[in-house]
């Protein structure tokens, strides 16, 4: 990679627009500018925007106590699969098929039956129509705002994405899900730490406050019942083979806020579901795991080896509170992903944003749900 003439004219003018610059060599080939500033948060972003529709991208790292800053040529990677352009329309009609068709086995199981007339005192064609679209349309919408949210806080901060791909899952089936989330490509790099945290804050944030939204839901649809009605439905359906799971911190905090203090919520298996599968992937999306949401967020305030070690605790954590092949499957992936930092890995974290780690605790404490035999 080389500059010549007046495009490396063209990069000293910019950069001496945003910095004062005190040294311009080839560094290992590559063209480095030591600046005097220390404070380049706000400057770097704007020089990198200027610098990217020009097909170049800087980096910031500081060295011997100076700030040096480096500027290489780029190509945009393509991904195949990415020029189809229906192929998001064409996942997300797949999803919705998985789903509802999974929404349906569960709400006409006969497992679920006797759940299903002590809450509606019926369980006719058009209460199973009502309790699918609802399904269909809250896991949907968990996954789709989850995604979403990564999206807007990409274009925020001038991150191009593509549309979120949507992955069918497998319905009807105990233990497998009927649609594997949804994932959305990065077209450009984080510039900072800043992006890093948004980007991947935003998006478990955004599918626990819908999360929410259907659990709220769920118990507003639901009946209220003793403990010992509330023992003999639930044996009931241990009975027929149904399988109840555990619940996390938060359904408990919801069920407050009904009035029922000495009652137990009976609500639907299929909204029920929902809202604990938004949860818990809420949940195990926090966790600080490169692959996962939680690991840009903590990469943001981590260093490289700082990260590595949270990851593989993270790891040993999650297979001991049951979920051991999902750890396994993390864990295997791990050394394959390099470490991508931002650009300028020179600013810090902004202040408020380190605070905002206290929410990311609260949801994970909320969200968490051990899945241990005991």
């Amino acid at each position: 990679m080389e500059f010549y003439g007046e495009e490396l004219e063209r990069i000293k003018e910019i950069v001496g627009s945003y910095f004062t610059v005190e040294d311009v060599f080839l560094e290992a080939g590559v063209l480095t500018f030591t600046v005097s500033e220390i404070e380049i948060k706000r400057r770097f972003k704007k020089l990198y925007q200027e610098l990217h529709p020009m097909k170049l991208i800087p980096t910031a790292k500081l060295e011997d106590g100076k700030v040096k800053i480096k500027v290489f040529k780029y190509k945009e990677a393509t991904i195949p699969m990415l020029k189809i352009k229906i192929l998001p329309i064409i996942l997300f009609a797949a999803t919705v098929g998985t789903v509802s068709a999974d929404g349906y086995f569960r709400i006409t199981s006969p497992v679920y039956e006797i759940i299903y007339r002590t809450i509606f005192g019926r369980i006719g064609f058009l209460d199973q129509l009502i309790e699918g679209m609802l399904f269909t349309f809250s896991l949907m919408a968990i996954i789709g705002i989850h995604e979403l949210g990564h999206k807007i806080s990409a274009k925020i901060d001038g991150i191009e994405s593509s549309p979120p791909y949507f992955i069918p899952g497998i319905p009807g089936i105990p233990f497998a899900l009927p649609t594997f989330g949804a994932v959305i490509f990065q077209k450009s790099p984080m510039v900072n730490r800043d992006d890093m945290f948004d980007i991947g804050f935003s998006g478990p944030l955004a599918g626990f406050l819908v999360s929410v939204g259907v659990a709220i839901l769920a118990f507003y649809r639901g009946t209220w019942l003793s403990l010992e009605e509330f023992k003999l439905v639930i044996s009931q359906v241990q009975e027929e083979g149904g399988l109840p799971l555990p619940s996390p911190i938060i359904f408990s905090l919801l069920r407050s806020l009904f009035g029922h203090p000495d009652k137990l919520p009976l609500v639907s298996p299929a909204l029920g579901f929902v809202a604990w599968l938004g949860f818990i992937v809420t949940a195990l999306n926090l966790f600080p795991i490169w692959q996962l949401d939680g690991g840009r967020i903590f990469r943001s305030i981590l260093s490289p080896r700082q990260h590595r070690i949270a990851g593989y605790l993270s790891i040993a954590f999650l297979a001991f509170m049951g979920y051991f092949f999902f750890a396994l499957l993390l864990l295997f992936l791990m050394p394959r992903i390099p470490d991508v930092p931002p650009l300028d890995q020179v600013s810090p974290l902004s202040r408020g944003r380190k605070l905002m780690f206290i929410v990311v605790f609260a949801m994970l404490i909320l969200s968490f749900v051990p899945m241990l035999p005991f």
